[in-house]
């Protein structure tokens, strides 16, 4: 097992060096157009531009890698003799260890932008988020990888018919969810916005532990799917 898990950072050690780099310069590029906005905007507020962005892009980007990485290193790790609890094992360890390095990534950037800003803070305002990057832009991003995985297996298992499942619930994610959003705000009478604030209001009611726990299950649930599928699954080469 632990042959395995080393093998697996090993083939994969690029990834972490991919996300450092990636972070910082989606990062550099988000706080570069906030100091340049705030020579323009009569009314500076400063808040972490680099680091939101950073997060985001490197949640998306972690999206792709663990389906990836499922996809093509199932077969390559069962023809190098390793058992699909052993890479199933050290998939997990793998995408822990990049999400640490994310969580730390982000504090450090967070920090360095906050300095950065109040360096530059003329008579404007700062706007705290880094509570909140840590309490839902990490969540979000663990879910990612592990949806992500699961839907790997899942396309092992039953091919390119997947692919076009994923695209259109992926496409209600980035349009629908936002448009039903707006309505919730802006058309509260319409049928979407009573749909938006229906689901405001049942998530809104739900205590802080109690989400909590819904996350975690419902990346237990992620994980098992995953690991059932994958235990019966036939390399392909």
């Amino acid at each position: 097992m632990w042959k395995a898990i080393k093998r697996q950072i090993y083939v994969q050690r690029k990834i972490f060096a991919e996300i450092a780099g990636g972070m910082l310069g989606v990062w550099l590029f988000g706080a570069a157009a906030l100091a340049i906005a705030m020579h323009f905007i009569e009314e500076k507020v400063y808040f972490p531009l680099g680091t939101c962005c950073a997060l985001i892009a490197l949640g998306v980007a972690m999206l792709f890698f663990s389906f990836a990485e499922v996809v093509v290193y199932f077969d390559v790790e069962l023809s190098m003799s390793s058992t699909r609890k052993a890479f199933f094992v050290s998939h997990l360890v793998l995408w822990l260890l990049a999400i640490a390095e994310v969580f730390v990534l982000t504090v450090l950037l967070y920090k360095v932008e906050e300095t950065l800003n109040r360096v530059q803070r003329a008579g404007g305002k700062t706007i705290q988020l880094l509570p909140y990057l840590l309490r839902i832009g990490i969540p979000v991003v663990v879910l990612l990888v592990i949806v992500a995985g699961l839907v790997g297996a899942i396309f092992l298992r039953f091919g390119k018919p997947v692919l076009a499942v994923t695209w259109i619930v992926w496409m209600f994610l980035c349009i629908g969810v936002p448009r039903i959003h707006d309505a919730a705000e802006e058309a509260p009478h319409s049928l979407w916005g009573r749909i938006g604030n229906a689901i405001g209001r049942l998530i809104g009611g739900i205590p802080g532990y109690l989400q909590w726990i819904l996350f975690a299950a419902v990346c237990a649930a992620g994980i098992a799917g995953t690991w059932g599928i994958l235990r019966k699954q036939q390399a392909s080469v």
